[in-house]
């Protein structure tokens, strides 16, 4: 599939922010990145606004406590009926039932809105989602095993995300034709540990069975994942983008030239977390930012990538959603990231 809605040096954002004002949040977004937004999770303004918790109203098996903002597993609700409630959906290719509920998603249903009111026209419009192995993870049985290893109850679960992802990526696709859609996946970060207990032909199979699907609906796809991991796994997917931490973690990613080479020659883009969150301090800066970058391209040429490759498939992000940071540091991060991406540009574009 081809990455030509990608400019090089575009930039957007991860998905999370700290507003707890839904119309401030959608500002910050416009001002900043009018040609590339996202719709933001907000989970200071919801609890049912946090990854997991977000994408799982109405999945078979689950049941979840909106005043404390939990999830749980619900081994006592009759299992064919849960199971047909998802699978006839999913046959018949029905999505309405997995819509977004606006109480689970008022950054989602504000940005729709606010860039249709403004008569915002971006280049793409870009969103996420948890990623099948991430909610795998995140879910127990009542004997305490995460519920990926249930094989039947985890493949209902996994069909009722793929009709959640479905209908959001409709829904976008109302404001903007182009999108793009992250898989968010930071479980992957203990891919390889002895605490991940998940087979690596599972998570391909069920990474690539989500980046297919979406594909199918028009979106290009990246996966993303905010720490270390064995990064064939993700060059090798069928993903359009991989997005990554380069502030933190670019050494690792290098690591593997091969696949990094592979995935480039798919017409793959990176997309670089270049902006600092967790470890943001407030005195980076543009220039610094760039010395950064160029550090970056310059360390992966030496493993044999082509520069002019690199720089023309670069997407810019934070290092990772700007959720648990102060609204004010998130600002001027976002204003960061913006400053970044029009410098590049007009360096190389």
């Amino acid at each position: 599939m081809e990455n030509d809605f990608v400019q090089c040096f575009e930039a957007t954002g991860v998905g999370s922010l700290p507003h707890q004002e839904l119309e401030q949040a959608c500002i910050l977004i416009a001002r900043n990145l009018p040609d590339t937004p996202f719709w933001p999770q907000l989970p200071r303004y919801s609890l049912l606004e946090s990854m997991n918790l977000q994408a799982s109203a109405g999945l078979p098996f689950l049941k979840v406590d909106e005043t404390k903002g939990k999830m749980r597993f619900h081994g006592s609700l009759d299992e064919a009926r849960e199971l047909e409630k998802v699978y006839s959906s999913y046959l018949a290719g029905e999505t309405e039932s997995f819509r977004l509920p606006e109480r689970y998603a008022g950054g989602f249903w504000r940005m729709m809105n606010y860039l249709e009111e403004k008569k915002i026209s971006p280049r793409f419009f870009k969103g996420q989602m948890v990623g099948p192995i991430t909610f795998g993870l995140s879910v127990q049985d009542e004997r305490g095993k995460d519920i990926i290893h249930n094989e039947v109850i985890f493949d209902a679960l996994v069909k009722g995300l793929l009709l959640r992802g479905r209908w959001i990526i409709e829904e976008m696709k109302k404001i903007c034709p182009r999108v793009v859609f992250f898989i968010d996946e930071p479980a992957l970060s203990g891919y390889g540990s002895a605490f991940f207990s998940v087979e690596s032909r599972v998570v391909s199979q069920r990474l690539n069975e989500f980046i297919e699907d979406f594909q199918q609906q028009g979106a290009r796809v990246g996966v993303h994942c905010c720490g270390n991991t064995d990064w064939s796994l993700l060059l090798e997917s069928r993903a359009d983008i991989i997005n990554f931490d380069a502030w933190g973690f670019l050494e690792r990613l290098a690591l593997y030239p091969e696949a990094l080479q592979g995935f480039l020659s798919r017409k793959g883009v990176l997309a670089w977390g270049i902006v600092p969150t967790t470890e943001f301090t407030g005195n980076e800066t543009v220039e610094s930012l760039e010395e950064r970058l160029e550090s970056g391209f310059r360390q992966l040429e030496t493993r044999g990538l082509y520069s002019q490759i690199l720089r023309e498939r670069c997407l810019l992000t934070s290092s990772c959603g700007m959720g648990l940071m102060t609204v004010e540091d998130a600002e001027k991060a976002m204003r960061l990231l913006s400053g970044l991406s029009r410098r590049m540009r007009e360096k190389y574009c």
